[in-house]
């Protein structure tokens, strides 16, 4: 893909988005965001931010990963299904379907791009073939693929 090098300024209005998709960007890059926030008292500052990171580390594993790799189906979250298909803990080569959250691929002894490119085909196929559901990744996945 090659872009084109124009620079423009859009508001957000003019972006749309869906549930974790924003097709906008699989053409055009960002390069720059404002944002803007509320001001608040630091101790409930403080208080919603320790809130937001017990829960994640409650939740979620604490290894390298690239944060949820596939969008959940319409009739079951996605990590769900990978720990009812018996595939958490499954491991190609250092790279590992987490056994704390079935939707994280974890780099767990220095994984290739091969070796995590190889489980996410691995659970789209036993997906589709014993759930007859066709999984597609929230990652974006850049360069090439498992040929």
């Amino acid at each position: 893909m090659s872009f084109p090098g124009k620079i423009e300024e859009k508001s957000a209005s003019e972006i749309p988005v869906e549930y974790r998709n924003c097709a906008f960007f699989k053409d055009h890059i960002a390069l720059s965001a404002i944002l803007i926030g509320k001001s608040a008292a630091r101790p409930l500052i403080e208080e919603r931010m320790n809130e937001c990171s017990q829960k994640r580390w409650s939740s979620q594993p604490a290894a390298p990963s690239a944060g949820c790799i596939f969008k959940n189906a319409p009739t079951i979250p996605a990590g769900r299904l990978v720990q009812e298909l018996g595939l958490k803990g499954t491991r190609i080569g250092g790279a590992m379907i987490s056994d704390v959250h079935g939707n994280f691929i974890v780099n767990d002894a220095n994984a290739s791009a091969h070796d995590i490119l190889a489980l996410i085909d691995l659970v789209k196929e036993k997906a589709l073939a014993q759930r007859g559901i066709e999984l597609h990744t929230e990652v974006q996945i850049v360069g090439e693929e498992l040929e």
